[in-house]
């Protein structure tokens, strides 16, 4: 096999994976948050997470130890005063910012999907209720029509008399390519490390002065 095939094979293969969607199924109701990870074809559930076994009272103790270790290096090192902490992350804003924008246009939300059931007693207090569904709902879709690619949606207010209180349903799907994350985390990353570097070497400089 010629090595300009061997390229080949490999750009194609890169190729495909750069194409594999990775993104989360989110969704919230009243029987609580449940998270699963999307990559590809594969779904892992986050949350609600499995149930793990008690750990031993060795565990917990070896456990508390680090801890402890852990907020002691924490507090030496506010003692020490590293200049400048503050300052530098302000200085991160920006590109913190410019990352969000773009981070908007990459992802893709497959479904948005909201249903309140409007829990009241009476005509009135329903009446209420739907009006201020409505609205809120009215706020929450310009935000995502503008600012996101969205391939479907579904909005639902219901009222339930018998209810004492609101019930709300989200379901959100959203996805990106490896290859749109791969290049936004190498950007990004980037810009932020540099202008780190920098606003550190000029904390290190007015201390020094």
């Amino acid at each position: 096999m010629s090595w300009w095939l061997i390229v080949l094979i490999i750009l194609l293969a890169l190729f495909l994976i750069g194409r594999i969607r990775i993104g989360a199924r989110i969704r919230y109701d009243t029987r609580g948050l449940a998270v699963t990870v999307i990559a590809g074809p594969a779904r892992l559930r986050v949350l609600p997470a499995k149930e793990r076994p008690e750990k031993s009272e060795q565990e917990r103790e070896k456990w508390k130890k680090k801890r402890a270790e852990k907020e002691r290096r924490k507090a030496a090192d506010r003692k020490e005063g590293k200049p400048g902490t503050l300052a530098r992350l302000m200085d991160l804003l920006p590109v913190l910012a410019e990352a969000a924008g773009a981070l908007r246009r990459k992802i893709l939300i497959h479904s948005l999907d909201l249903k309140v059931v409007w829990g009241a007693p009476d005509a009135a207090g329903a009446a209420i209720g739907f009006g201020r569904a409505h609205a809120m709902i009215g706020m929450i879709w310009p935000f995502f029509d503008h600012n996101f690619r969205v391939r479907r949606h579904a909005f639902q207010v219901d009222v339930d008399y018998e209810a004492h209180h609101p019930e709300v349903a989200v379901g959100l799907e959203l996805t990106m390519t490896i290859g749109q994350a791969l290049a936004f985390v190498l950007r990004y990353s980037g810009k932020a490390l540099i202008k780190w570097s920098r606003s550190g070497q000029r904390s290190q400089r007015r201390q020094e002065a």
